[in-house]
C-alpha cells in the first residue's frame, strides 16, 4: 500500500482524506511538485485506482502519522466525522486543513475535537468542475483560480505560509486570508447564489424548443446547474442564513429591473444596465 518519494530530500509528506475531484486533483498536482502524497477514500476501489495511477504513494490510514500536512477533502459533516474517528492518529505539530465550501460551523466543530498540540487552518480552493468523483480529477483546473485561507483559533505559526506554498505549488492565482464568517458571506454571494440562479433558470424552462434556441449566454449561465445535489444541499443548508440574505438582496435588484420594464422607463433600465457593466469591468 505504500510507495517511495522520488525526491527524498525535498519532499513534504501530505495525507489527503477523500479522493474525489478536489482531493485527487490536489494529490496529482502535489506529487508532480515532489511531495510524498498519501491518500484515503472510503471506497477502496478508488484508493487502488489512485495508487495504480501514481496519484498517491499509499493509502493506509497509519500513513497519517508520517504527514506534515493533513488535507480533509470530504463533505463538511464527513470532515468532522473523520476528525472524531481518527484523531488518535494525529501527531504533535501536524497541520490539518480542509477544502470545504462552508466554514463557520464546521471550523468550530473541528476545533472542539482537536488536541492542544495539533494545528488547524482551513482553506478553500475556488475551482471545480460540473463532474464529480475521482475519475474527473485534473490538477490543471486550479491554474489562476482564487485561493482563500481561513485561520482558526488553532492556527499554528507556520500554517498560513504552508498553505500559501500549497496554493502556489498548485498554480493558484490570488491568495487571500479571511475569517470563517467573512468566507461564508462571500461564498453565499459568489458561489452558492450563482448555483441557485442556474438551478432556478433550468427549472423555469417552459418551452420544448429551448435546446434548439440557446446560445452561449444560456449555456454559460446554466453550466453549473449540472450539480452534485448531495453536496450542494449540505452546503446550502449549512450556510442558509447568509445565503437567504443574498437571495433577498438579489430579489431586490431583480424587482427594480422588473419595475422599470413594467413602467417602460428606458432611462431607469439604461442606468441599471450601465451600473452592472461598470461593476463587471472592474473584475477584468
Amino acid at each position: 500500500k505504500t510507495g517511495r518519494c522520488n525526491r527524498k530530500k525535498s519532499c513534504m509528506n501530505v495525507f489527503i482524506a477523500g479522493l474525489g475531484l478536489i482531493g485527487a486533483s490536489y494529490a496529482k498536482g502535489l506529487k508532480h511538485k515532489g511531495y510524498q502524497v498519501y491518500g484515503f477514500d472510503k471506497d477502496v476501489k478508488v484508493c487502488e485506482k489512485a495508487l495504480k495511477d501514481h496519484v498517491i504513494d499509499g493509502y493506509d490510514l497509519q500513513d497519517m502519522s508520517k504527514a506534515n500536512l493533513i488535507i480533509l477533502a470530504m463533505y463538511p459533516k464527513d470532515n468532522v466525522a473523520f476528525i472524531k474517528d481518527h484523531k488518535t492518529l494525529f501527531q504533535n505539530n501536524q497541520i490539518i486543513t480542509d477544502v470545504s465550501g462552508v466554514k463557520s460551523k464546521m471550523v468550530l466543530d473541528i476545533v472542539y475535537e482537536l488536541d492542544q498540540n495539533v494545528f488547524y487552518t482551513s482553506h478553500h480552493p475556488m475551482a471545480g468542475k460540473e463532474k464529480s468523483g475521482y475519475d474527473y480529477h485534473d490538477e490543471k483546473m486550479f491554474e489562476g483560480s482564487n485561493f482563500m485561507i481561513v485561520p482558526t483559533s488553532k492556527t499554528g505559526p507556520n500554517d498560513i505560509n504552508q498553505l500559501k506554498k500549497i496554493g502556489n505549488d498548485l498554480n493558484f492565482g490570488k491568495i487571500i486570508c479571511v475569517d470563517a464568517e467573512k468566507h461564508d458571506k462571500l461564498i453565499a454571494y459568489t458561489s452558492q447564489l450563482t448555483h441557485i440562479l442556474a438551478v432556478a433558470l433550468m427549472n423555469s424552462n417552459r418551452y420544448q424548443e429551448t435546446k434548439q434556441a440557446t446560445g452561449d449566454s444560456f449555456y454559460d449561465l446554466t453550466r453549473i446547474a449540472n450539480i452534485n445535489e448531495l453536496l450542494w444541499t449540505e452546503l446550502f443548508l449549512t450556510n442558509k442564513t447568509f445565503l437567504l440574505d443574498e437571495i433577498k438582496h438579489f430579489k431586490n435588484e431583480l424587482n427594480a429591473l422588473e419595475q422599470a420594464l413594467f413602467e417602460h422607463d428606458a432611462k431607469k433600465v439604461k442606468q441599471i444596465l450601465k451600473k452592472a457593466k461598470e461593476r463587471r469591468k472592474s473584475f477584468d
